[in-house]
């Protein structure tokens, strides 16, 4: 008869990763539950000067604190898309006030980082640890509402896989209509689907994404206009904020904007012909194989990767959760551990320092100095992870006929099989 302990080892090792996960948010939470006690205005000093800050009880402090619960867009104007809208005005209705609203908040937040970590275990080659042990999920976990983006992102990105085009362009629709950011996966996907003329493939994910966005977003465009396009105009008007372009000295809206569209447009390009390529010359699906996940799966993981981190380290405002898109971006591609070693101790050091400027202890000269350096030092960081995602990119594209490249050994292999 087998020891108990030896059924329990590998039980322990698939929960691992979402234990540790769980700690890290459950730190993180704690740490933050004490602006509790500082509702209303004096929430902002309070967790600024203790490096203690959460949009999740500062912009409940600021619309729900006594009572009220204005409707999202149609008497509230919020500066995120639409259901990120609701996700911070559904937790009013609980009881126990602000308390309440944080606990639920949380609890939400709670459940998609285990379906995001559920998620990545599901994906071949993926690598779970990179978002489960990281301590930017204790610092950045609760700080805002991206981990419900995330998880729909990664979603969106199995089914991908799976070939389950229609539920894939669904769940990225979602996670569009919470932040931006998902619109990552789309690039390559669509390349890749394109090379191998699935069209009716990326007809279903189209479809399935255009009808999502049009049910979330229409009947506020429709009713309140105005406040829906916050969101756009916002964003269009900021100037460099905490990113390197501050620390350049370029603060004009309109050239910031061009600058940081060339640059995204670039990440997508590559991104793009990757996947055409990889899938291309993958050759094109069999006749009954019209329901396989497209060609080049990696190269799709490895465009998104590269659109989405090139894109947090190049837009115009930085905010440190942020951070929380790379780690998904390298759990996706596997990347090696010396990247996610810098990326979290970055993360640390860039929370830090970016609460104590706003602390407003008298000695903001000399923590600016330091923000702007760091700000270089986290853009080269990023810069790095963008070179190593184009090298794994380069080695993914299949060696045609004529293939030179010799000196890559998994290159000749291809050849000469």
């Amino acid at each position: 008869m087998e020891p108990a302990s030896t059924g329990r080892a590998p039980r322990l090792r698939r929960a691992a990763p979402y234990l540790v996960a769980v700690a890290w948010l459950a730190l993180g939470t704690a740490f933050l539950a004490r602006g509790l006690d500082h509702p209303g205005v004096a929430y902002r000093p309070w967790a600024f000067r203790n490096h203690a800050y959460s949009d999740l009880l500062a912009m409940s402090g600021d619309r729900y604190l006594n009572g009220g619960r204005p409707f999202p867009y149609l008497e509230d104007r919020i500066e995120y898309p639409v259901l990120l809208g609701f996700a911070l005005w559904a937790p009013s209705f609980l009881p126990g006030g602000q308390a309440g609203h944080f606990a639920g908040s949380v609890l939400l937040l709670g459940a998609c980082l285990l379906a995001a970590v559920w998620v990545l275990r599901r994906l071949p080659g993926a690598q779970p640890w990179w978002l489960a042990a990281t301590p930017a999920i204790a610092y950045y976990g609760a700080l805002n509402w991206d981990l419900l983006p995330i998880a729909l992102m990664l979603g969106a990105l199995l089914s991908l896989e799976q070939g389950r085009f229609g539920r894939a362009g669904a769940l990225a629709g979602l996670g569009m209509s919470a932040k931006l950011w998902p619109v990552a996966l789309l690039p390559p996907a669509l390349a890749a689907l394109a090379a191998g003329r699935r069209w009716g493939a990326a007809a279903r994910l189209l479809a399935a994404l255009a009808a999502v966005l049009a049910a979330v977003n229409l009947p506020f465009a429709w009713l309140a206009p105005g406040n829906w396009s916050w969101f756009f105009r916002f964003n269009g008007g900021r100037s460099a904020e905490n990113s390197v372009w501050e620390a350049l000295r370029l603060s004009h809206p309109g050239l910031l904007n061009a600058l940081t569209a060339a640059l995204l447009a670039a990440a997508v390009g590559a991104a793009a012909v990757v996947a055409w390529r990889s899938s291309a010359r993958g050759g094109v699906a069999r006749p009954g194989d019209r329901e396989a996940p497209p060609r080049g799966p990696e190269a799709v993981r490895l465009g998104a990767a590269l659109i989405l981190v090139a894109w947090v380290a190049t837009n115009k405002v930085w905010s440190p959760q942020y951070a929380l898109y790379a780690f998904a971006a390298g759990a996706i591609v596997a990347a090696p551990g010396w990247l996610f070693v810098a990326l979290s101790v970055m993360s640390v050091i860039d929370y830090h320092l970016a609460f104590e400027v706003r602390a407003e202890r008298g000695i903001f000269w000399f923590f600016d100095g330091w923000y702007f350096a760091e700000e270089l030092a986290r853009t080269a960081v990023y810069a790095v992870f963008v070179a190593w995602i184009l090298r794994r990119m380069r080695a993914s594209v299949p060696c045609g006929p004529r293939c030179r490249r010799t000196g890559n050994p998994e290159s000749r292999r291809r050849v000469e099989s």
